[in-house]
């Protein structure tokens, strides 16, 4: 049965001091129900900068595909995909970061704008350098920066009369110099953040979406290695070879209208998109700043098969006391299978409860949709409601007891408990992934404007 309430809200606000300070207070006064809390997010998609423009386009029901034989990612083929405006991503002022913006590929700048949101929202300027704090990066490790670039440089050289090595200087882009540092990007969100701790990855094929890189920051804050960790996960746009090895594995969508979203009967496969998302996790004790959401606990399993790993995790996260869900954020990929696979592993654990999910409005990131997830479920938390799933028009009977928020958005308890599921794309995937967030004692209005 599909959750449809009665009203709808669209909840708006600047910054409330109140709001803040409340949370603050709790913080301070009562014992906390995890040993870290969310405190800072940021998130950069086809809907625009920022997790409350996200959240907010979600629930009024829009989605963010372009059609195939336009401009878009892929224009003349024949998936729709959900296109970031690079434009709107701005570069950090000053000297040191003009230097750097050298070597920064599209994907650094994405890391670093994400960052930046997390950042401000968590009232960290990062002007100074913190050794308590460390970054996890999720990044797809496969590919190559100047594979699109090469038959262009090849056929240019062809008459133009530069020798090779004057060419080469003049034509590469500075940034795949230094391609082989490793956790090039980290080193970015670093400078950024000021956080020295650490500065590793966890890669896109085995993290499920960027829970992978989640996990190991609790486990960096649990075993008393850090204090804080900002996770920032890069989906980059694919390429037309990387969409066609995609649609080969597990077929892709070739529609966005209507009836194509997750959950949907008439779903026919997994829509594109990308975008960036940054997580800032705190040690309970350490945290100054208003609190947003508590992880209890995230883990991420591979095994012999999709449903056991997907099963083995979600049964990890809620064997702790007090990790009872009241909604669930789904990976909801719109693929036939896939869609099948979680419904029926997560149901029997979890129970009936609403679920939502966004890649029916920005599609599927990849390496970071399950970081854009957390902190859009982070945000159905602190406002209280969960908005609905893009593109479902007629739920799959065919998937159980599964209630899918449909058309508007549903008020939750406060505070809520949210169970989200991540999956591994693909026929062959074996990794799966599962997280519990609870909400702050109050709702807030205080939704945090991307920094800019």
């Amino acid at each position: 049965m599909a959750s449809d309430p009665t009203g709808t809200s669209d909840p708006t606000g600047t910054p409330s001091d109140t709001a803040a300070a409340s949370l603050r207070s709790d913080t301070a006064t009562a014992s906390p129900p995890s040993d870290i809390a969310v405190t800072g997010t940021g998130v950069i998609s086809a809907a625009g900068l920022g997790v409350a423009r996200l959240w907010e386009a979600m629930a009024a029901g829009k989605s963010f595909f372009e059609l195939p034989g336009g401009d878009g990612a892929a224009p003349g083929l024949p998936w729709p995909t959900a296109v970031v405006d690079g434009t709107e991503v701005d570069w950090p002022e000053g000297r040191s970061w003009a230097d750097a913006g050298k070597y920064a590929n599209q994907s650094a700048r994405w890391a670093v704008a994400a960052a930046r949101q997390a950042l401000a929202r968590a009232g960290i300027p990062g002007e100074d350098e913190d050794v308590r704090g460390g970054t996890v990066m999720a990044v797809a490790s496969s590919g190559d920066e100047l594979s699109d670039v090469m038959p262009r440089l090849a056929a240019k050289y062809r008459h133009d009369p530069r020798p090779l090595a004057k060419f080469l200087h003049d034509e590469v882009p500075d940034y795949s110099y230094i391609r082989g540092i490793p956790s090039q990007l980290g080193q970015f969100v670093s400078m950024a953040s000021g956080f020295r701790g650490s500065n590793v990855a966890a890669y896109g094929e085995t993290a499920a979406g960027g829970t992978g890189a989640l996990a190991l920051a609790a486990r960096l804050i649990r075993t008393g290695e850090l204090d804080r960790v900002l996770v920032v996960g890069v989906g980059a746009p694919l390429t037309v070879t990387g969409l066609a090895a995609v649609d080969q594995d597990e077929p892709l969508g070739t529609r966005a209208t209507a009836g194509s979203g997750p959950f949907d009967a008439d779903r026919s496969g997994t829509l594109a998109g990308q975008g960036a998302a940054a997580v800032l996790l705190e040690r309970a004790d350490k945290v100054s700043g208003p609190v947003l959401a508590w992880l209890h606990g995230c883990e991420v399993l591979a095994a012999a098969d999709l449903a056991t790993a997907a099963a083995l995790a979600v049964d990890a996260v809620l064997d702790a006391p007090g990790t009872a869900p009241t909604a669930w954020w789904a990976h909801g990929a719109g693929s036939v299978a896939l869609d099948r696979l979680e419904a029926l592993t997560v149901l029997p654990r979890a129970g009936g409860l609403p679920v939502t999910g966004s890649k029916g409005t920005i599609g599927n990131a990849f390496e970071c949709s399950a970081l854009i997830d957390t902190a859009l479920a982070v945000e159905s938390l602190t406002r209280a409601e969960l908005p609905p799933v893009g593109l479902l028009d007629r739920p799959d009977p065919g998937l159980g007891d599964l209630s899918p928020v449909v058309g508007r958005t549903l008020p939750l308890p406060a505070p809520a408990t949210v169970l989200l599921t991540a999956l591994t794309q693909g026929r062959r995937a074996t990794t799966a992934g599962a997280l519990v967030l609870t909400g702050a004692r109050e709702p807030t209005t205080d939704h945090g404007e991307a920094h800019r």
